[in-house]
């Protein structure tokens, strides 16, 4: 019979530097959310999602892509434009091999 004995402190102490990390990148980003305006401009989109004019305009040209045409100009939701790229994020993972580790 094959028996196991963990030490906890010693799982706690090498699980403690990246649930720290983990904890200040969810605070980071979450802060940034909560500072951002409803609605974006191009150029506030362009540089938080650090994108050249020519990617910009090919994404809103994209029926999926969450922008607010109504107003004469392009105006974009911030928490669309953040679903948008969660819901993008999680096909790449599911349908390449760009974020597995070798």
């Amino acid at each position: 019979m094959i028996t196991m004995e963990f030490d906890y402190d010693k799982l706690a102490e090498a699980l403690r530097p990246v649930l720290r990390e983990e904890v200040q990148s969810f605070m980071s980003e979450s802060l940034q959310k909560r500072d951002l305006p409803p609605l974006l401009t191009r150029k506030e989109m362009m540089s938080l999602l650090r994108i050249s004019h020519d990617k910009a305009a090919e994404l809103t040209a994209r029926p999926d892509f969450p922008v607010n045409r109504a107003v004469g100009r392009l105006l974009f939701p911030t928490d669309k434009l953040f679903e948008w790229v969660d819901r993008h994020t999680q096909w790449v993972e599911e349908n390449t091999g760009y974020f597995k580790v070798s």
